[in-house]
């Protein structure tokens, strides 16, 4: 059972293993408002030399660099999966929407879906079915309104309160002639990031929706990012991985992978924005760090070497 120790101690334990810290009174305050589990058992392993034992220059400012870091990674990857998140389910209702006019309701039928996927449908038209039932009552809810004025929620509408994940399902059981034009109207982020025109598949944008949702997952419950992999590796994707040095033998489950499928769901200026905010942050990291190298961090969330020397996209 491990034993209490005060802050004092904490400090000292830290200073019997090396870590240099200059100012203990600040590093108490600073462990005392950021909980000392979140951050020397998260961040400062990389810089050690053996189990218990820091590198000889490391220092508690060091491990607190790397954990702002991480939280802005976080923050920066999540405001643009928000704008990926916006688009996906606009074209979605769109495209659902068309598919079922003046059917109301539709997407609560399992025949709206995919046969082959019923047990997965079920739990969706039963999560949709219950947000509408929770919600109609609430005056203040667009689900009131449009339930008692119409006598139907149309699923742009209910979008708005479904999940990330639930999207994600929503698009995976649909048929596959709605996932293709889904998929094509993808096209336009596509061909404006990568500079050139080719085709994507509705079983690649289900496989880079399911990663970025991993990823997202990390970042609203403020998790660990760094070294963070997701479950599968993407589908290959031969016009975006090859642009980024990705094989199809590549993993491609890790941090950089990810930020990389972005850019089928976002605009350009969006991942201008979110690749030049990364980099910047790396750049002011990188001037923090004596004990380790920048590369060292890089390479934990998969970006390649001195990827933050690279020029920044025009905005």
């Amino acid at each position: 059972m491990k034993k209490y120790k005060t802050l004092d101690e904490q400090i000292e334990l830290l200073r019997e293993r090396g870590l240099t810290i200059t100012d203990a009174s600040k590093t108490k305050r600073y462990i005392l408002t950021n909980n000392y589990y979140n951050i020397i058992n998260g961040y400062s392993k990389y810089f050690c030399s053996s189990p218990n034992k820091y590198l000889p220059s490391a220092t508690f400012d060091e491990i607190c660099n790397l954990y702002y870091f991480d939280k802005e990674m976080k923050n920066t990857l999540f405001q643009a999966i928000l704008e990926a998140e916006g688009h996906i389910k606009s074209i979605m209702a769109y495209r659902f929407s068309e598919a079922y006019q003046n059917k109301k309701y539709a997407y609560l039928d399992i025949n709206s879906y995919d046969s082959k996927k019923i047990l997965d449908v079920s739990f969706i038209t039963s999560k949709l079915f219950k947000i509408i039932n929770n919600k109609k009552t609430k005056k203040s809810t667009s689900i009131h309104h449009y339930y008692n004025n119409h006598g139907d929620v149309p699923i742009w509408v209910i979008v708005d309160y479904l999940e990330f994940g639930d999207i994600v399902s929503l698009i995976e059981n649909l048929p596959v002639n709605i996932q293709n034009k889904i998929s094509r109207d993808l096209l336009s982020f596509i061909n404006e990031n990568l500079n050139q025109e080719c085709t994507f598949t509705p079983e690649q944008m289900v496989s880079f929706l399911k990663n970025i949702r991993e990823i997202r997952n990390i970042c609203a419950h403020n998790n660990r990012l760094l070294e963070f992999t997701c479950k599968s590796d993407a589908k290959f994707f031969d016009n975006l991985h090859s642009q980024y040095n990705l094989a199809p033998n590549s993993r491609r489950r890790n941090v950089y992978s990810t930020f990389c499928l972005l850019s089928c769901f976002i605009s350009k200026i969006e991942f201008a924005k979110l690749n030049n905010t990364i980099r910047k942050r790396m750049r002011t990291l990188d001037k923090k760090l004596s004990s380790i190298t920048i590369n060292t961090i890089l390479d934990k969330y998969g970006f390649p070497k001195d990827w933050h020397e690279r020029g920044p996209l025009s905005q």
